[in-house]
Parts: structure tokens; C-alpha cells; sequence
């Protein structure tokens, strides 16, 4: 009798679920869309250039610490014991600045990347709602940060269309 009821009830928790999704859903991949559209790519190309601009700067510091050192390496035998505790440290306080230089580019880098991501993300989370709502979809899955492992193909991918709206509405 117990077990009638189990399976009733799985019957019904079962039949619910199927019926609750048995809407039109569609997926959207948002970061094949960020690759993608004209405002994505300038700003991948304003980050490259920012990293590169962070990164000549940390090889200028490493180049001057690297010939500091081959000195000191080169002197420290002529140098008294003041001297060369002396340049040791000066060696110490230029290797713990660029420490913090290379810190501080890697969280400025990372604080841009999700300034630029966050704006572009929220521009084109409205275009999948008005694409969905055009389309009467009941749900539209993110493919990449969402979590969906698969979706069937017969599950409509609304990707390149917000990447045309997207474009079309923020020309970059």
C-alpha cells in the first residue's frame, strides 16, 4: 500500500514537472556574443591595450631590477659590509615594489574586465528579454554561465539574432 502511495506520488511530481516545462525555451550564448559584437571586440581591444600598457611597464621595472642586481652581483665583493647590506636592501624595496606593481595592475585588470563585461552583459540580457517576448519563448537559458550542459538543436539559439540587435541598437 505504501509503496502504491510512493508511486503515485512520483507519477504526480513527474507529470507536474513535465507540464510545468513544456514551454518554448531557447538558449543564448553570451559570451560567443561578447566575442562578437562591434562593442565587445573594442572592448577586448581597450583591455588588450591596457594589459599591454600594465605589462611594458612591469618588463621596464624587472629590466631595471635585473641590472641592479647584475651590479650589486659584479661589486659586492669590493663593497664593505655597509655598503653591500645597503644595496641589499635597495635590491629588496625595488623587487617588493614591483610585487606591488604587478598586484595592483592584476586587480586593476580584473576590475575593468568586469566593469566592460557587466555593461555588456546587462545591454544584452535586455535584447534576449525582447527577442524572448517577440518570440513568445516562456525561457531563455544562458548556454555558457548558466550551467546547461546540453540542449537539444531543436531548442532554438537566439545568439546571432542578439548579436544583430545588439549591434544594431549600440553601433560601437
Amino acid at each position: 500500500m505504501r509503496s502504491v502511495f510512493v508511486l503515485m506520488v512520483s507519477l504526480f511530481f513527474f507529470a507536474f514537472s513535465t507540464v510545468a516545462w513544456a514551454g518554448e525555451t531557447a538558449v543564448v550564448d553570451f559570451q560567443r556574443a561578447i566575442n562578437e559584437v562591434k562593442e565587445g571586440i573594442k572592448a577586448k581591444e581597450k583591455l588588450d591595450s591596457m594589459y599591454a600598457q600594465r605589462q611594458q611597464q612591469m618588463t621596464g621595472l624587472e629590466q631595471q631590477l635585473q641590472t641592479k642586481y647584475t651590479e650589486y652581483e659584479q661589486q659586492k665583493a669590493l663593497l664593505s659590509d655597509t655598503a653591500r647590506a645597503q644595496r641589499e636592501q635597495e635590491l629588496m624595496e625595488l623587487q617588493a615594489q614591483a610585487q606591488q606593481m604587478a598586484y595592483q595592475a592584476e586587480m586593476e585588470m580584473q576590475e575593468a574586465y568586469a566593469k566592460e563585461m557587466e555593461a555588456l552583459i546587462v545591454k544584452m540580457r535586455d535584447i534576449a528579454i525582447e527577442i524572448a517576448k517577440a518570440k513568445s519563448y516562456d525561457m531563455v537559458l544562458e548556454a555558457t554561465e548558466g550551467g546547461l550542459v546540453y540542449h537539444s538543436d531543436k531548442i532554438p539559439d537566439i545568439t546571432d539574432e542578439v548579436i544583430k540587435k545588439y549591434d544594431a541598437k549600440f553601433p560601437g
